[in-house]
């Protein structure tokens, strides 16, 4: 079969590899139908998640996929051969201490698709033409015929998790969102749902900005505006109810802290490497909470928003920019990388 292999610092090949077996009676085969890259595979391909998430050459990439059943081992009998599925990032085992309470993220034992064999054990990547899934009764979501394949690969990882971690809304927050690719626009998306507004989008691309402004937005560009001084200008000098940082570097989250009024809320909803150090002096001066939602439990929501696609209230749509076959991956990489041609997430087609 076709999967999507690291290669190195920003290079992946489409090679061929073996089929996947079943390996445990739980098992489940699926034939992937979509499969989308992560801002996580984008890491792993520019090399700055190695501390976290060590890559070596030759291995699958990719962790966000729908499909069909292919084949079910022996003791699967909730799932059947043809019945469309989408999978989280991970899997978890269901019995330790997290699953039990249904922090599945955090399985003493979770394995991640498509980032190496540092998580567990080595599972393959999604972005293939198969995949194995363990214990596949347990972490497989049957999908609503009304989601589309290229709908529904946002459920295993960004809008799932995004959701998840706005879910704090209550409604009538106002809401600033720093970063406007993929997880930004989500980030909107669900603050509009969840009742906030205003809702204020900060970034310096004039497309992802219109972008945001569609969804319902307010664009500030940081390279025109200072946006505390905008901010303040609509809160009465307080700052807003919530701030929720998608970009993850540490220059953008001591950017975004200050946006927040004295005892409002930070949402983290970017990856930060584990070796910077957060501005908690201001938090804590401030008591603004942090609320940290990376990684969140993705399977326990994914029923919920796969609802709200299906209902119409939540639109992938603006999330997905372009739609490439498999076997144009490395073009696909290059084109989120570098931002080409609008890319902001690509959906692969075996």
């Amino acid at each position: 079969m076709k999967a999507v292999i690291y290669e190195g610092t920003r290079k992946v090949r489409v090679e061929n590899v073996p089929v996947p077996k079943l390996l445990a009676d739980t098992d489940v085969i699926i034939r992937v139908t979509a499969a989308s890259i992560c801002g996580t595979d984008i890491r792993l391909y520019w090399g700055t998640m190695t501390n976290v998430m060590p890559m070596i050459d030759g291995e699958p990439l990719g962790h966000e996929c729908v499909g069909v059943v292919e084949e079910v081992g022996q003791a699967v009998t909730g799932l059947k051969v043809g019945q469309r599925v989408v999978s989280p990032f991970s899997v978890h085992c269901g019995t330790c201490y997290y699953c039990e309470h249904d922090v599945l993220t955090r399985c003493e034992s979770m394995q991640i698709f498509g980032v190496g064999k540092g998580f567990g054990a080595p599972l393959g990547g999604c972005q293939s033409e198969y995949v194995r899934v363990p214990l596949a009764e347990r972490v497989l979501l049957k999908l609503d015929e009304r989601v589309s394949d290229e709908h529904a690969t946002v459920l295993p990882d960004v809008l799932t998790g995004v959701f998840a971690g706005m879910e704090c809304l209550r409604g009538g927050e106002t809401v600033a969102v720093t970063g406007c690719g993929p997880t930004g626009l989500a980030a909107v998306m669900c603050a509009r749902l969840l009742g906030a507004g205003p809702i204020f989008a900060i970034d310096h691309h004039e497309d992802r900005l219109a972008i945001a402004a569609g969804l319902g937005a307010i664009p500030i560009n940081f390279d025109h505006v200072d946006p505390r001084e905008v901010l303040r200008g609509h809160t009465g000098g307080r700052g807003v109810d919530v701030v929720a940082d998608t970009v993850g570097k540490i220059g953008s989250v001591n950017t975004a802290l200050p946006l927040a009024r004295p005892y409002g809320t930070m949402i983290l909803l970017g990856y930060i490497d584990p070796s910077e150090t957060l501005p908690i002096g201001i938090a804590s001066l401030n008591h603004i909470q942090i609320r940290s939602a990376l990684v969140p439990a993705i399977r326990r929501y994914q029923p919920r928003v796969m609802q709200l696609i299906a209902d119409g209230r939540l639109d992938p749509t603006p999330l997905l920019s372009h739609v490439l076959p498999l076997a144009d991956a490395a073009r696909a990489y290059e084109m989120m990388s570098e931002r080409q041609d609008g890319a902001i997430k690509i959906v692969l087609k075996p």
